[in-house]
């Protein structure tokens, strides 16, 4: 019997000795005999008017265990690799099916979903005592499942004992709680002092034994009574519909899932207990129970499998029915007694794939990108990404640079330290100091790191090769081998001006010469507090705008590559179509990861990209825009026909409030997203 129906028993039979009690004091007796039978819920509810209380738990590194009830828990931060809302209905209902099926839970196996609003976490439990070797099979077996659909990081050590947060319960409370029953129990004179001293004997023996404990974790003030969704054959729409409504109403709420080996003996039993109470006693009654029990025999033989549920929450929703309770830990009671029914298309609608926040780790450096489709944040934790790259892909007018600018901002409010390649002067609003690449320059030939001489002609040989799509790699060598390393570049290259025999050469050192750092050098002190440096002036020169590009990253990387160190600063270029297509860059980009350094590349186009960057950037974000550039983009990023779709009906940003539509990607884990475009920031001369 679950535990509201008891409890709803419990408080008949309370009503009815009451009243009795007007005609006779001695009904109260009965109270007695109500109160032994029904002692564990009425004291669970007792001590509930006071505080939370959860189960005495004993908590060990890496798991915890109720020692009363024989159940023991392996918590799990989780995040959900896939979303709700760039599936499609089928492939929706069919991974929720595959993933409960694979899972292959038993009645005394556990699997607890719990939302909250700033995280997500999964609850691996099972009845089991020491030295627990059924739980770890079955947890092992449970998390490998579950890697396939969430990102999962165990919760251990002084993060679990703060997760569970549990206390011994106040003697205060107990004795309020306790002088409050007896003064209701004198109104109904000296023979009501017998069903109070009953009542108090079993509460305070509960106390005295630590059962109870106070818990301020895992507080949901509703639980569910009845699964009506049992009631509907429920097709693909209807789940991934119900699902979306689900969690757009709900946002804190703990589903409990377990398996169910009694339903279809049940459900065929209860059938032709109603069929045969309609047809031969001809009872109308039994027809709303013969047709759900049909409903049900019809659902687990399409394949749905059946499975037990109880759903905690906050607030109601219409498909499950709920009744307030005081305010306690039932996420961590052992569920038996609570939970319904139900199979896993009802299932389904409360698994959480949904999009959020990219995750794992707290106390990590968090940027906001924006909201999904149903008004949830999505966030990206910096310090969990494997290197500090981004992507940002879009057509002109779609709010790539605005987004660029408001994301360098938020990293700027962080403390991290940006230097912004900006070929179109969109980056004086960011609050750092502008140097026009014209007048002062880095002096790449003179990185900061040891490089040896040789290795870094070498790299600024290639650039000219590449950028200036000069073939003789040789001659550009030798032009350049006898630099003085004493020298600026300048100086360097206004000798290899006169020196080569190559006119095509000659030219290109001079307007190197000419065209860079013509008042000075850019110190590293000051690269390393940040700055936006402006190529608007030699913008009308695209080969010497790819050169500079790449010098500018080349100097950054002596600086900052073979440290190992948590990100501090970020390289921004702006229109990286200049450079995505060089090899060098692929070199830096792979050699930068986990350097302190991330490099953030805005481009229009991935024409001419090598896939083996694209892979080296962890975080990539592409905007909506038209149907061209979209179909252009999508074996590169392989784009599925849902994403397409949501890509295609983005709009210009002052069109859709100061947001952009875009696709967010991670990994494996992709967001539908709206990205926030700070007004602050919006563009002055576009």
């Amino acid at each position: 019997m679950i535990f509201t129906t008891r409890i709803r028993i419990m408080i008949t039979a309370l009503t009815l000795i009451i009243l009795s009690s007007l005609i006779t004091r001695y009904a109260l007796i009965a109270l007695v005999v109500l109160i032994i039978i029904f002692r564990n819920d009425l004291v669970l509810l007792t001590l509930s008017t006071k505080h939370g209380v959860g189960p005495q738990l004993v908590v060990r590194d890496n798991y915890v265990y109720d020692p009363v009830n024989k159940l023991i828990h392996l918590f799990l931060l989780a995040e959900p690799i896939h979303d709700l809302l760039r599936l499609s209905e089928d492939r929706f209902v069919n991974l929720v099916n595959e993933m409960l099926l694979r899972l292959n839970l038993c009645d005394k196996c556990y699997v607890a979903f719990i939302v909250t609003s700033d995280r997500k976490l999964i609850r691996v439990s099972m009845v089991d005592e020491p030295p627990f070797n059924d739980f770890k099979v079955f947890q092992a077996n449970a998390v490998n499942v579950l890697e396939d659909y969430f990102m999962l990081k165990p919760i251990k050590g002084d993060e679990l004992r703060n997760l569970i947060n549990q206390s011994p319960y106040p003697a205060s409370s107990l004795v309020i709680v306790l002088a409050a029953s007896l003064v209701v129990s004198l109104l109904f004179g000296v023979l009501g002092i017998i069903p109070w001293l009953t009542f108090a004997t079993i509460v305070i023996k509960h106390y005295l034994s630590g059962r109870f404990t106070v818990n301020n974790g895992f507080l949901f003030s509703r639980i569910s009574t009845r699964n009506e969704l049992m009631m509907s054959k429920l097709t693909p729409a209807d789940v991934y519909s119900l699902a979306k409504a689900f969690h757009n109403t709900i946002s804190d709420y703990a589903l409990i899932i377990s398996g169910n080996s009694e339903l279809s003996i049940l459900a065929t039993r209860e059938y032709h207990k109603a069929s045969e109470s309609l047809v031969v006693k001809e009872r109308g009654k039994s027809y709303p129970g013969l047709l759900y029990w049909r409903n049900v025999i019809d659902r687990l033989s399409t394949g749905e499998l059946p499975l037990r549920l109880m759903l905690l929450c906050n607030r109601g929703f219409e498909y499950v029915s709920t009744i307030k309770s005081k305010a306690a830990s039932y996420a961590l009671w052992v569920p038996e007694g609570f939970l319904l029914n139900g199979l896993s298309h009802d299932t389904a609608v409360f698994i959480p794939l949904i999009g959020g926040r990219l995750r794992l780790s707290e106390g990590g450096r968090v940027i906001r990108i924006g909201v999904d489709s149903l008004g949830k944040p999505v966030e990206v934790d910096l310090d969990s990404l494997p290197a500090g790259h981004m992507l940002l892909l879009g057509p002109t007018g779609m709010g790539k640079s605005w987004a660029a600018r408001t994301i360098l901002a938020r990293l700027i409010k962080m403390g991290l330290r940006v230097v912004v390649i900006d070929p179109h002067g969109e980056y004086g609003n960011l609050g750092l100091p502008t140097i026009d690449v014209s007048e002062r320059f880095v002096d790449f030939l003179n990185p900061v790191s040891k490089v040896e001489g040789k290795e870094t002609i070498l790299r600024v040989a290639q650039s000219i090769s590449e950028a200036f799509n000069v073939s003789d790699l040789d001659l550009i060598l030798s032009d350049l081998g006898d630099f003085n390393e004493h020298e600026d570049f300048r100086e360097t290259f206004s000798k290899a001006a006169e020196a080569t025999y190559s006119v095509e050469l000659s030219y290109i050192y001079s307007i190197i010469s000419n065209s860079l750092g013509r008042r000075g050098l850019i110190t590293p002190e000051e690269l390393r507090q940040g700055m936006v440096l402006s190529f608007k002036s030699i913008l009308p020169n695209p080969e010497l705008t790819a050169f500079a590009m790449n010098q500018v990253t080349a100097y950054l990387y002596s600086m900052f590559a073979g440290k190992m160190g948590k990100l501090s600063s970020i390289l921004a270029i702006d229109e990286a179509y200049y450079v995505m297509g060089s090899k060098l860059m692929e070199l830096y980009v792979r050699g930068l990861r986990k350097s302190g350094l991330g490099v953030m590349l805005i481009t229009q186009t991935l024409t001419n990209v090598s896939s083996s960057l694209i892979q080296n950037m962890p975080l990539i974000i592409m905007m909506g825009g038209p149907d061209s550039y979209i179909i252009e983009s999508m074996s590169y990023l392989k784009l599925d026909q849902n994403e397409f779709e949501w890509l295609r009906l983005g709009l210009a940003p002052h069109m859709m409030g100061n947001r952009s539509r875009a696709l967010l990607i991670e990994g494996p884990v992709r967001r539908q997203v709206l990205v926030d475009l700070d007004p602050r920031l919006k563009p002055t001369n576009n």
